[in-house]
């Protein structure tokens, strides 16, 4: 697949379109209950006997390993891309508030700024910004990104259900995110990019901008808590606080997913668009997360985590 990037104004993303097949239960689509599904077990070689015993002594080799922190306990080279722990989970809490509008918020009056929905830029079908909002972001105060390393997965997480699949209806919830979000003291819009109802990829925050859409936190990820994976963090906690929205792209799916289903045309696009992204940024497959991996939510929801923890964990994304 070729990829290039082009101008912020544009989509940022051209790419040959790719089909990707979701693996499925039953009908075609994906079902959470596949992700806990018994795995089938093959008969065990002579070879895998061998290298199971390889890895164990490598294991337990890297146990005694000094720490070179003080709150690390053991440091381990790097993880190969495409591996990541089976049970990374989540740490679950109570949900994050601020991201989405409630129920009785009240945007201003919102015209679309083109008379006609603007055609998607690049084979990967990328609306830019331009096709839902002409109003820039706090110039004043945001951040630059100053480069990428991660990707962390959202969802809208509204008040109820959204099922409106118009060009017309996305944009205005796009912009009512925004005026939201700006009231509540963010730069702009806080997601670099959104995955609508129909699966079509949207511009938000440009990526030259740092986003607004993990907290800071006070612990590594969840499984490199676990892991002890120092060298293998994307970035580093600063006083003790792990600044998460550095160097880390949004990517919010339109929906909530506690309260509703994310439909077949975002998860083929979350698989699709989360592989160029890692190309063009050469990201590893395990600084990808989803929100509730990294601070304390319920983000993106009971049913979007566990396709994301499938779709890592086999190497889709």
């Amino acid at each position: 697949m070729a990829l290039k990037k082009v101008g912020d104004n544009t989509a940022e993303i051209a790419s040959g379109a790719v089909g990707t097949q979701v693996p499925t239960q039953s009908g075609g689509l994906w079902t959470p209950g596949l992700a806990s599904a018994t795995p089938r077990i093959s008969p065990v070689t002579r070879r895998d006997f061998v290298s199971s015993l390889v890895l164990a002594g490598t294991a337990l080799a890297l146990a005694g390993c000094t720490a070179q922190n003080s709150s690390v306990s053991s440091t381990v080279g790097e993880l190969p891309d495409g591996i990541l722990p089976a049970d990374a989970g989540s740490i679950g809490g109570p949900a994050d508030v601020g991201y989405a509008p409630p129920a009785n918020f009240r945007m201003a009056t919102y015209k679309p700024p083109v008379r006609r929905p603007l055609r998607p830029i690049g084979a990967l079908g990328i609306i830019p910004r331009a096709g839902w909002t002409t109003i820039g972001p706090n110039m004043r105060t945001i951040q630059p990104m100053n480069g990428v390393r991660l990707i962390t997965f959202h969802h809208t997480g509204d008040p109820t259900p959204f099922y409106d699949d118009s060009y017309v209806g996305t944009a205005r919830y796009w912009e009512a995110i925004r005026q939201w979000q700006r009231s509540q003291g963010f730069e702009d819009i806080g997601y670099h990019f959104g995955i609508d109802r129909v699966g079509r990829v949207w511009q938000l925050r440009k990526l030259e901008y740092r986003g607004e859409h993990v907290r800071d936190g006070f612990a590594p990820p969840h499984w490199l808590d676990r892991y002890v994976q120092w060298k293998n963090a994307p970035t580093r906690p600063i006083h003790g606080r792990w600044i998460w929205n550095a160097h880390n792209i949004g990517v919010v799916s339109l929906g909530n997913f506690m309260i509703q289903q994310p439909t077949p045309a975002q998860l083929h696009r979350i698989i699709h668009f989360g592989r160029v992204l890692r190309s063009l940024y050469q990201i590893p497959i395990y600084h990808c997360y989803t929100h509730q991996e990294l601070v304390s939510t319920l983000c993106p929801g009971a049913h979007l985590q566990p396709y994301m923890e499938y779709i890592r964990r086999t190497n889709q994304l």
